[in-house]
């Protein structure tokens, strides 16, 4: 997510693939470096444009942070004790935080109506089309993966597509 990477991927006419770790604001700050390096490069802006999000649905918003704070929390301990998190000049490393103030802005998780809000608020401000779904971490159960991908399909995705 470093702006030199940002405006590397414009300059080579490939989509720029948002990884997980960046807040809305963020992204949405670096959206404009790669516009501005795609008119430079005279290059259209992508079709597609993917972000990848850690994603979990459960019926409930308190059940969903419940479920994945663990696992989500080992993943990004690890990322935050490697370093990662600090990838433009200035920034502090906001991976250590703890989980409430982690994943604000930045993964889809709660109840069916929380994660479509929340996908219609990252496609109504930096125009998001694909999303990669990152829905299993170590320690959590598979089964409860599968919970959400049913969730997913059955009942945000129809309200993202309401809300768009």
């Amino acid at each position: 997510s470093a702006d030199a990477a940002v405006k590397r991927a414009a300059h080579m006419g490939t989509c720029w693939y948002v990884g997980p770790n960046d807040r809305l604001d963020a992204v949405a700050d670096q959206l404009e470096t790669y516009k501005r390096a795609l008119d430079d490069a005279g290059k259209p802006f992508p079709d597609e444009f993917p972000f990848r999000r850690e994603v979990f649905v459960a019926p409930t918003r308190e059940e969903a942070f419940r479920i994945a704070k663990g696992p989500i929390m080992h993943k990004y301990k690890a990322y935050h004790a490697w370093g990662l998190g600090r990838s433009r000049p200035g920034e502090t490393d906001e991976l250590g935080q703890p989980f409430e103030d982690l994943m604000k802005d930045r993964f889809f998780i709660g109840s069916p109506d929380d994660v479509a809000e929340q996908i219609i608020k990252f496609n109504k401000r930096v125009g998001m089309n694909h999303i990669v779904m990152s829905m299993h971490w170590p320690g959590l159960e598979v089964s409860q993966s599968m919970e959400t991908m049913q969730l997913i399909a059955e009942e945000v995705f129809p309200k993202v597509r309401q809300g768009l």
